[in-house]
């Protein structure tokens, strides 16, 4: 197990958490855990047996983007290489095989909110605050801010956040397409825990087809990704057909799923009622 000094790396089981470990600097991202987490998601992609990788913040914050103080330390070349090594970290991410999910509490800004578009699930405290403030530091975001975040908020918000630089809530967050859930800061590690164990009980094969087709054909035109869902063995995900037609298999499978997440749809379908 490698040694880290600004992040906790915990592996229990299929799942591992990385907890970005300096909330002193609302766990801002300096060149030593920069390194740290490219080397502990390599790790995570190594590792055949996890499952899922949860992202988190220690203390009540998950991410402040680059810690700028150390900027001043940088030499001509130290931009380019850093940027460099950001977006190698989240390509790693989004592409892994288990199941991403950020934790997100507090601080969600420049790096920290690139961090969370690699993931596959997001989700944030209603205290959280989110904003790409690079603008105001005259500089430009190095890993998503300028070229993921339009294609999930679209292109007006994203110019409106990256060029004005304002901060916004998590109901805005979520209303744009960047979180999934948002919960109260106490059922933060509840609801994390309460997905995972729905996400475990999904074939691990189905679940990295499914995620790969999604991930690789989100870009392409649409005849190009209608060809990645055509399936190459039939039931793939399964033991076989036998456990495709067995009943009390799938109600096992679809008893946490079925309902899962739709409390709040449920409680606007009766007040409307």
């Amino acid at each position: 197990m490698p040694d880290y000094q600004n992040l906790l790396f915990d592996r229990s089981g299929p799942i591992t958490t990385i907890t970005l470990n300096r909330p002193h600097k609302h766990n801002a991202l300096d060149r030593v855990l920069s390194d740290e987490l490219n080397r502990a998601v390599r790790q995570v992609r190594d590792d055949r047996d996890c499952r899922i990788l949860i992202l988190r913040g220690a203390g009540d914050t998950f991410c402040a983007g680059d810690d700028i103080a150390e900027f001043n330390t940088w030499g001509p070349e130290d931009p380019y290489w850093q940027v460099r090594l950001y977006q190698e970290t989240v390509q790693i991410i989004e592409d892994l095989t288990p199941i991403t999910v950020a934790a997100v509490d507090g601080v969600c800004t420049g790096g920290g909110l690139e961090l969370t578009l690699v993931c596959d699930f997001v989700i944030a405290t209603d205290r959280s605050r989110w904003g790409m403030p690079e603008i105001d530091w005259d500089i430009t975001p190095g890993w998503g801010g300028t070229s993921r975040l339009p294609r999930f908020a679209g292109r007006r918000k994203a110019k409106e956040w990256n060029l004005i630089g304002a901060l916004f809530d998590a109901a805005t967050a979520q209303r744009y397409d960047l979180v999934n859930r948002v919960v109260a800061p106490e059922d933060l590690t509840t609801e994390v825990d309460a997905l995972c164990q729905v996400m475990l009980r999904k074939h691990p094969l189905t679940v990295r087809r499914t995620k790969f087709i999604m991930n690789k054909g989100a870009d392409l035109h649409i005849s190009g990704a209608l060809a990645f869902e055509v399936p190459i063995t039939p039931f793939s995900g399964t033991t076989g057909i036998a456990e495709f037609t067995d009943r009390d298999a799938r109600a096992r499978r679809r008893e946490l799923s079925r309902d899962f997440w739709q409390d709040r749809a449920a409680k606007q379908s009766a007040t409307a009622g």
